[in-house]
């Protein structure tokens, strides 16, 4: 993928003058790529145009299916603009950079530049790797017995590779090893400071993103820049979220902080290398054990009020430690006491930016043991990110799944966007002539325009829901619920021979059912989280036809088996969020302090979306069949089921078994879902 010119050579006049309509450019790549014409397809490119030439932002659902990654990519290159588009998965991140930008190179005559970035910590550090064998190193987290032979094929990697990117080394690397030989955003003393900063594989990567007009992110970092009021990504001029679903957590958990106890006293000792005193090290030991026993205390609580003076009285005691030992450091250029100082500076940070929880902070102890730590989280990211990101640049945010109909309301304020205001325009758009220094004017605002793109699935001939109202409540018999919907399971799985996914929202519920399949006389091979790493159930899964692979959130989205590898979908209960989760509590608790339902604006909202992430891992393409099975009869009896049918794909409903176990039967039989 490559230009003659850069962006910076026509950004003056694309506003004006596009490089091409996308309509005819989409129809050419379509074209070459043996594609067919999709007209969901083609309302998104005519809405992502419409968004990049005005000015405006955009919501879109896309279902599976419809094409989206080009609709937005094809718009985004015939701009001409800067383009940062950000991704929830690694999957996609590599579909776009590794497949659908040199396709789309390949298929039309515009030519373009495109690169992927990732965070620091993805990149081989080069003065880390020179050291990590060095008998006084200290690692962040011990080193597992395999680290010399993991070190020996870093080194050699980094010597061959002109990435040093991770997904790019021919093995896998244990992360505590990796931790050893990479360098993060808290320790990096920055390019400037460092001897190696002129072949840093990050610094690198930075350049070529500041070189390329399509820069691929993922949400985190997307979201460190947001944080960061636009210093970590290069300058650009529109935003396109993919899986934007999943945006407000990412941003919830960038915005946030969390510190661990254990990482003081590794802390410590490091300053005790270069030059803090013995004293100041033994200080802040004693006041690490003292923070650890101060959680002991509240494990899984929400701190406020009397629970929260204690443990905020230590960390600010902490900042002020590690204030002056800091200030004692040795001059050095020696890497490592340049790291401690860098590292020391933002745990300061962390702990100030602790200590000072406001009101629209929650703070919670989470974890056990050695793994025991402080939470930090906004309550809500949406006047941040109004600020932040939606004043500056036009945003057009894409997912399979938001939840619910548009304008998608729900997903919008938790963005900071309003439905109520009209849509924004660019303001001073790229290229007007400005004074030296002064920033352009954006009038982007809040509004947003906002389109439901029509699948291309056939939802009603190759999908049925099955709900039996008949199930006991799982929220109020769970015994019952357990026997009785584990019947239907087996069943369910008998007569798909296999093929199903089972989508479980607790550990508990994964074990239960998954002991219950392998104790029948079913001839099919279960899969159960914690069996193997995610990654490698998923790939047996998708490899074995007759599999069943059970699991908790973590596969309720991200997996991608088309054809006769999953013909079946178990969804246990409604996911609904656990009361007692912190975050969850707070944000129910102020819905209720501004006069709300909370039920309804807070628990039903982050279940239907999690319901239709679940749905959506049935149908990948249109010649798929199948049945998605939820084993809770509220979804058919409670006066909100309507608020969460909506979420869903509008499938074929059955209340009979007997009717799921046929559908079931004939996709399996048939040699497609």
């Amino acid at each position: 993928m490559s230009t003659e010119n850069t962006a910076s050579d026509f950004a003056s006049d694309s506003h004006k003058h596009w490089r091409a309509e996308s309509l005819p450019l989409l129809a050419e790549a379509v074209s070459a790529l043996k594609g067919e014409d999709r007209p969901g397809q083609r309302d998104l490119a005519t809405a992502v145009s419409e968004a990049i030439r005005y000015g405006h932002h955009l919501v879109s659902e896309a279902p599976t299916g419809s094409g989206k990654s080009l609709a937005y990519l094809v718009p985004a290159i015939a701009s001409g603009l800067r383009v940062v588009v950000a991704t929830s998965t690694i999957a996609l991140q590599d579909q776009l950079i590794g497949k659908d930008l040199p396709q789309l190179a390949s298929a039309t005559n515009v030519r373009f530049t495109a690169t992927a970035l990732k965070g620091r910590a993805n990149y081989v550090c080069l003065s880390k790797i020179r050291t990590a064998d060095a008998p006084e190193t200290l690692f962040d987290q011990r080193p597992g017995a395999s680290f010399d032979d993991d070190l020996k094929t870093v080194r050699a990697f980094s010597e061959a590779s002109p990435t040093g990117d991770r997904a790019e080394l021919p093995g896998a690397i244990p992360d505590s090893s990796w931790a050893a030989f990479s360098c993060t955003g808290q320790e990096c003393p920055g390019a400037n400071d460092c001897s190696d900063g002129v072949e840093c594989f990050a610094e690198k990567a930075r350049t070529r993103a500041s070189e390329s007009e399509i820069v691929v992110v993922n949400h985190a970092l997307a979201c460190l820049d947001i944080g960061a009021e636009g210093n970590v990504l290069p300058d650009h001029d529109i935003l396109i979220v993919d899986e934007a679903h999943a945006l407000a957590e990412a941003a919830t958990r960038s915005f946030g902080a969390d510190l661990a106890p254990s990482a003081i006293g590794r802390l410590a000792a490091l300053l005790g290398k270069h030059g803090a005193t013995p004293a100041m090290v033994k200080n802040l030991k004693t006041i690490e054990n003292h923070l650890e026993t101060l959680l002991n205390q509240h494990k899984g609580e929400r701190l406020t009020g009397e629970a929260f003076k204690p443990v905020q009285g230590t960390l600010v005691s902490i900042g002020e430690h590690l204030a002056t030992a800091r200030s004692n450091l040795t001059k050095s250029d020696n890497p490592e006491s340049k790291r401690a100082n860098r590292l020391a500076s933002t745990r300061i940070e962390t702990v100030r930016r602790m200590a000072g929880a406001g009101a629209t902070d929650v703070v919670w102890v989470d974890g056990d043991g050695p793994s025991i730590r402080l939470r930090l989280a906004p309550l809500e990211v949406g006047s941040p990110m109004a600020i932040s990101l939606l004043s500056t640049r036009p945003c057009i945010f894409v997912s399979a799944t938001l939840g619910g109909e548009a304008p998608y309301r729900d997903f919008a304020g938790a963005l900071g966007l309003d439905p109520t205001t009209g849509e924004g325009s660019w303001g001073d758009p790229p290229g007007t002539p400005l004074a030296e220094g002064e920033p352009p004017e954006r009038l982007t605002g809040v509004g947003y325009a906002s389109l439901a793109v029509d699948p291309s699935f056939d939802w009603r001939e190759q999908g049925t829901l099955f709900v039996d109202p008949k199930l006991p409540d799982p929220a109020r018999n769970r015994v019952e619920w357990l026997a009785a919907g584990g019947a239907h399971l087996l069943r369910l799985v008998e007569a798909s021979d296999g093929r199903a996914l089972v989508l479980c929202t607790s550990r508990a519920n994964v074990d239960h059912f998954a002991s219950l399949i392998r104790d029948s006389k079913l001839d099919v091979t279960v899969l159960a989280q914690g069996d193997a790493a995610p990654a490698e159930l998923i790939r047996r899964f998708i490899d074995d036809e007759r599999s069943i692979l059970v699991g908790t959130r973590t596969f309720w989205a991200g997996i991608d088996a088309p054809g006769t590898s999953c013909v079946l979908v178990v969804i246990d209960r409604i996911p609904f969020p656990v009361p007692s989760e912190p975050l969850h509590a707070a944000r129910r608790e102020f819905a209720e302090s501004e006069g709300e339902d909370a039920f309804a604006t807070v628990d039903i909202p982050a279940a239907a979306l999690t319901l239709a992430q679940g749905a959506g891992r049935l149908l990948r393409r249109r010649s798929d069949r199948g049945v998605v099975a939820v084993l809770d009869p509220r979804l058919a009896t409670r006066s909100y089921r309507r608020a969460l049918l909506k979420a869903v794909p509008p499938f074929r409903r059955t209340t009979d078994i007997e009717d799921a176990c046929a559908a079931l039967k004939t996709a399996a039989e048939g040699g497609a879902k």
